[in-house]
């Protein structure tokens, strides 16, 4: 609930700033479409700041770099340039601020995950704490540890398949980080466990198979936090 009222408040700073600004310049080079995208761009962008979502920034930043070129008199960028400009930032960024550490089960293990009748790359990981990223492929995750406390799952331009089927959480429950862009997560989650939903999403959709199910007072509860934008988090029971 904190989260979400930093949330709103930058909003609400946010639209009083794009109402002043449309004051600076002639409301016909601007236009109401414009400062209405203006407003939700911002609101997406100031989300992902808060998220540390580099694809949400950088690509909200672009598109707001776009509309307001003109009427600025800023330097005149092709809009294909400015997304692939924010692309490649968001991929940078995401690499230096988002590493992928992981412990696995068999150093160098690989093969061809199936998931859906198609291939893609899989990997077996092991620990308390756990860091799994997936960037414009598809790949399957499949997690395994007696003690779960965190983990922190990073997908874009792509899709990942995340399985806990083999895991066991902490007595305390466990946190799992998301950060989900333009492509599609799937979490497969036993289904007695009692998972705690407070994802955000900017432009993008969360589905919870699991929301409607009984849960027992004593289930494992894991913890979902992050941002997904422009892309779909799928929970699944399994």
């Amino acid at each position: 609930m904190k989260n979400r009222n930093w949330f709103w408040g930058l909003f609400l700073l946010a639209a009083a700033a794009v109402i002043l600004i449309s004051q600076t310049v002639t409301f016909v080079a601007v236009g109401f479409w414009s400062i209405a995208a203006t407003v939700l761009l911002a609101a997406v962008f100031l989300s992902s700041l808060i998220g540390l979502n580099f694809f949400g920034i950088f690509v909200s930043a672009a598109l707001l770099y776009r509309i307001y070129e003109f009427p600025m008199h800023w330097p005149t960028v092709n809009i294909w340039i400015l997304l692939l400009v924010a692309v490649l930032a968001s991929i940078g960024f995401e690499m230096i601020f988002h590493p992928h550490h992981h412990h696995s089960w068999e150093p160098g293990w690989h093969e061809v995950c199936m998931e859906d009748g198609r291939g893609g790359d899989s990997e077996k990981l092991e620990g308390d704490d756990i860091t799994a990223q997936c960037n414009f492929s598809e790949s399957c995750k499949y997690l395994r540890s007696d003690d779960l406390k965190r983990a922190r799952l990073s997908s874009s331009f792509g899709k990942m398949n995340v399985y806990f089927d083999q895991v066991h959480l902490s007595p305390e429950g466990a946190d799992v980080r998301i950060q989900e862009s333009f492509g599609k997560m799937i979490l497969y989650v036993p289904a007695d466990w009692h998972v705690v939903d407070h994802m955000r999403a900017s432009f993008g959709t969360v589905i919870d198979l699991l929301s409607s199910r009984p849960v027992a007072p004593d289930a494992p509860v894991l913890t979902l936090t992050g941002d997904v934008s422009f892309g779909e988090l799928e929970i699944r029971p399994v």
